[in-house]
């Protein structure tokens, strides 16, 4: 029915068809499988070249922390370090656009300890000299009150009440007292009130 050339070419059509989808197959099964295991790496969002970005208390431990590690805030615009900038040396590192490749500022790393330890109740302690950013630092405080006691104070004491805009940051810091503030001096369990920690003033 056919000539020995039409089977040949059929059949060499047939080889190139089952081939070539086995090629296609194995090359978007490796593409889903390798995003797969991206995406399962960590929730963190990607930037246009591919970076994750995000804040490093969103992780438990270092190797799932994101490729770019917010630090804060210049002009309005959320300034990220590079991972290996963040788990590097002390010193000044560059402060950049959520890119990776914009610079917007610099940022000072201190000595750091990424693992503070926990009270009884949960509560993260030590000192704030050991953070590499006011988002970093541990729930109580090391402080040493006005007697002299050394003790703890809670961060969102010492923070006080932050401000939703320009307006209300104005208004808060008029109503506070030249003279300063108050705050409780707690034991490391953070519920025992050990003395009085004083914020501000002279």
């Amino acid at each position: 029915m056919y000539s020995k050339s039409t089977r040949i070419w059929i059949g060499v059509f047939l080889i190139v068809c089952v081939v070539g989808g086995v090629m296609v197959f194995q090359s978007t099964y490796v593409n889903s499988t390798t995003n797969q295991s991206h995406t399962n790496s960590s929730n963190y969002p990607e930037n246009e070249f591919g970076q994750t970005y995000g804040s490093a208390e969103e992780t438990t431990s270092v190797d799932m922390l994101p490729d770019l590690i917010h630090a804060g805030s210049v002009n309005g615009i959320d300034g990220y370090l590079l991972k290996k900038d963040y788990l590097g040396e002390p010193g000044n590192v560059p402060l950049y656009d959520v890119d990776g490749k914009t610079i917007i500022g610099s940022f000072h790393i201190s000595a750091k300890n990424m693992n503070y330890p926990k009270n009884i109740i949960g509560q993260t302690y030590g000192s704030s000299a050991d953070a590499t950013s006011p988002e970093t630092e541990p729930e109580l405080i090391s402080a040493i009150g006005v007697d002299g006691t050394a003790g703890y104070v809670l961060k969102k004491d010492l923070d006080g009440e932050l401000p939703k805009s320009p307006e209300e940051a104005i208004a808060i810091q008029n109503s506070r007292s030249p003279d300063g503030r108050d705050i409780p001096l707690f034991d490391v369990d953070g519920e025992t009130v050990i003395g009085v920690f004083h914020v501000g003033g002279k």
